[in-house]
């Protein structure tokens, strides 16, 4: 991949963006949400009389800088977090039946078409300690990748991610298994700010501790550690393509290989789903 141009404002730090308005790199700190898109400073000046001007998710406000640990809580990741935790109240507190019902279980996607379970299974939580360490792991990381990815980029790579690890658990698990959480699709944000942090030269050590300690628990427990390396692997998948796909000019091909890399992704995990049957013994790991 080639390495990002430099922003027009801070040859030191690599662009993130392009300006839509006039087409010149940008950093972060540079970026500012208007009405068509991302602006550097100029054209948001020059365009001040006749657009009302969005604050940026980055840079001036201290608490939007996309550094893990430096960044508030943000729209999308607090959406997520209501969205679980309704979820967990109305499935009855983790209630089995209704993880049965809609959760992860492998043979049920493969024999009775049920693909919607790869989709469900993520947002259910079997008990309190998976849903509060699920979630507030989503909070720490959740809030910087999402000022770096902006809202649209950061909810497609939580679900498609999601996705990747429920992929991961219906391939590689016994057909009977039935998994449930978020943790793939947060393993797949955590691995997205790896990227996107290593890019940027913000630091990396919190959160690649972090992945390697629940990648330690998973081994060594019960818990679907192939969920969470599904999720980490398509997180980083996209992250690559979204941050290289920031630095492509004019605007319209950004858009196009954005939403391509994220097709093309969801094209491989449908097609590995509908021709490879969970439980065959030369997938099975542990």
């Amino acid at each position: 991949m080639s390495q990002a141009p430099p922003c027009v404002n801070h040859p030191d730090r690599p662009a993130s963006a392009a300006c839509a308005h006039c087409d010149k790199p940008i950093c972060t700190e540079c970026m500012q949400q208007a009405p068509v898109g991302w602006q550097c400073p100029s054209c948001i000046a020059e365009g001040a009389k006749k657009t009302q001007v969005i604050q940026p998710f980055a840079g001036s406000n201290p608490g939007r800088t996309g550094i893990v640990g430096s960044t508030n809580p943000t729209p999308v990741v607090i959406g997520i977090v209501v969205v679980c935790v309704a979820v967990f109240v109305i499935s009855g507190f983790g209630k089995a039946s209704v993880i049965d019902r809609f959760g992860g279980l492998s043979h049920q996607v493969h024999q009775s078409d049920q693909y919607y379970r790869l989709f469900t299974s993520m947002f259910l939580h079997l008990d309190f300690l998976h849903i509060a360490s699920n979630m507030i792991t989503l909070l720490i990381v959740g809030p910087a990748v999402e000022v770096m990815l902006g809202r649209l980029r950061f909810l497609t790579l939580f679900l498609v991610a999601g996705l990747g690890g429920s992929v991961a658990s219906y391939l590689f698990t016994p057909g009977n298994s039935v998994s449930a959480g978020a943790s793939g699709a947060i393993f797949g944000v955590m691995g997205a700010y790896v990227v996107l942090a290593h890019n940027r030269r913000y630091p990396l050590a919190p959160v690649v501790a972090l992945i390697a300690i629940n990648l330690v628990i998973g081994f060594t427990g019960s818990i679907d550690w192939r969920d969470h390396l599904g999720g980490l692997v398509v997180g980083v998948l996209l992250a690559l393509g979204y941050d290289y796909g920031a630095t492509l000019r004019p605007a319209g091909r950004r858009i196009g290989f954005t939403v391509g890399v994220t097709v093309a992704v969801l094209v491989v995990l449908a097609v590995v789903v509908a021709a490879v049957p969970p439980g065959q013994p030369y997938l099975q790991f542990g």
